[in-house]
């Protein structure tokens, strides 16, 4: 049985505008797992320089070790985010899939984007 997450992000993005981002698990073979993603920023110091929600304009809050956990995740679907980075610099986001109670990793997936001003 083989899992896999994956974050589908622009890798590079403009300070305040707003970017489409999605977060996928998939497993290959039919299971019963109950999952979850776990998505960690690699600077927690970034935590208020990035504003996300849900297509549906539910909010994603990261707490302040700049965490955000997804649960229960439905296998086989992506989420849908829009995001806007409020700052300059490079963030990187650490994406685990894990299995919803013993946290087994099941897959992992690291990511950047680098966000940049437009020069006028």
């Amino acid at each position: 049985m083989a899992f896999c997450v994956r974050l589908k992000e622009p890798l590079n993005a403009e300070v305040n505008v707003q970017e489409f981002i999605q977060v996928c698990a998939f497993s290959t073979t039919a299971t019963d797992k109950n999952t979850k993603v776990l998505v960690a920023l690699g600077n927690r110091a970034q935590v208020d320089d990035i504003d996300f929600v849900f297509s549906d304009g539910t909010p994603i809050e990261f707490n302040e070790a700049g965490v955000h956990v997804f649960e229960p995740v439905i296998l086989n679907t992506c989420a849908n985010i829009m995001g806007i980075f409020k700052k300059t610099g490079e963030y990187v986001f650490n994406v685990a899939l894990l299995e919803q109670n013993t946290n087994e990793l099941l897959d992992i997936e690291t990511a950047t984007v680098k966000v940049f001003k437009k020069k006028s």
